[in-house]
């Protein structure tokens, strides 16, 4: 049977674990290419020093267009043409900087190897806020089905009540219905209360009952 609340937790999950290795890489990356490019930027400076300088601009600069797409990507939205053309600029200009000593001296395996932390972080960078985008589409459904999952039961009666309902009960039951439909739609207790017609002190009672029902299932 597919258990919606035990997959939510999986997705949330997985989400965070992306989030984390997409960060791994990154760091991992960066340190590579500070390596890689400090020798060949000291060798055409005027100052040995300050080859760690450029390498670092360009991945600082890299890093700031993943952390821009990864807030943006949370809530649904696309960073658009001038974000992914400054994240491929500097995707390639780091690229160029970890390659160009071995182009220039004709090493071709050097250039292959020097290219592997560059593409995957690019790659890392184009398909991250895409993850991060389904992921958060499908645990916004996976919530939402959890919500009114937990909220029909905490306002359904318990197995072993008598058969017989009175016209009490109904009512009862009744209130409680539109009480789950009042906190789906987002409404306060005070106006629950008032659309319901019944006292406030009973559908914060109520909403409270809920709101521990979903911190269970959370």
């Amino acid at each position: 049977m597919y258990d919606v609340t035990n997959e939510l937790r999986s997705i949330r999950r997985t989400r965070k674990t992306v989030n984390v290795m997409v960060w791994v890489i990154v760091t991992g990356a960066v340190f590579y290419s500070l390596m890689t490019t400090t020798p060949l930027v000291a060798a055409h400076s005027e100052w040995k020093w300050s080859g760690w300088a450029l390498g670092i601009l360009t991945d600082a600069a890299f890093i700031l267009s993943i952390s821009a797409d990864a807030t943006l990507s949370r809530h649904g939205i696309k960073g658009g043409r001038w974000p992914t053309a400054f994240r491929w600029s500097t995707g390639l200009a780091s690229l160029f900087l970890n390659t160009w000593s071995s182009v220039d001296t004709g090493d071709w395996v050097g250039v292959a190897i020097h290219s592997v932390a560059p593409a995957i972080l690019i790659c890392a960078a184009e398909v991250s806020p895409i993850y991060r985008r389904k992921f958060r589409d499908l645990e916004l459904t996976l919530t939402e089905r959890v919500t009114v999952k937990t909220v029909t039961q905490s306002l359904t009666p318990k197995r072993g009540q008598p058969a017989r309902v009175t016209n009490g009960q109904r009512k009862t039951e009744k209130n409680k219905a539109a009480i789950r439909q009042a906190f789906l739609d987002g409404l306060t207790p005070t106006q629950a209360a008032e659309k319901i017609g019944v006292t406030r002190g009973y559908v914060s009672q109520r909403y409270k009952e809920i709101r521990k029902e979903l911190k269970l299932t959370a």
